[in-house]
């Protein structure tokens, strides 16, 4: 696990024009708002978990999954018309479409995890790219 200095010393020495890089791709965008739904579903995920699991926060849950899923059709979409896709990008498309609904079957820990995974998938389609 990363102590906080490891974590500030990875920012101090983070390229300066990262940012302006991914805001610039039109399809980074896409992975960038993607990423944000997916923290927010995973805390709602989490809450489901150990608080309240109500008919109505399973129904923003899957919402908020469709909503990562069509953010990672629509940068693959963009993608492919500004640049080419690759063999990646799709294996991450697939794992997000197949693996994570599938893993709803088992138990709640290993959904998690496999979500997890997920989670840390996303930024590696921007590290790609830049």
């Amino acid at each position: 696990m990363l102590s906080l200095f490891a974590l500030l010393e990875i920012f101090y020495f983070m390229e300066p024009m990262l940012i302006p890089k991914i805001t610039s791709s039109p399809s980074l965008v896409w992975i960038v708002s993607a990423i944000g739904f997916y923290i927010i579903n995973i805390f709602l995920g989490l809450f489901m978990a150990f608080r309240k699991r109500t008919a109505q926060s399973l129904k923003i849950h899957r919402l908020l999954f469709y909503t990562i899923v069509f953010c990672l059709g629509y940068y693959l979409l963009m993608n492919q018309v500004h640049d080419e896709n690759s063999w990646l990008d799709y294996l991450i498309g697939l794992y997000f479409i197949t693996l994570i609904p599938y893993s709803k079957r088992w138990d709640i820990l290993v959904h998690a995890l496999v979500a997890v995974v997920g989670l840390t998938l996303l930024p590696l389609l921007i590290v790609l790219r830049i």
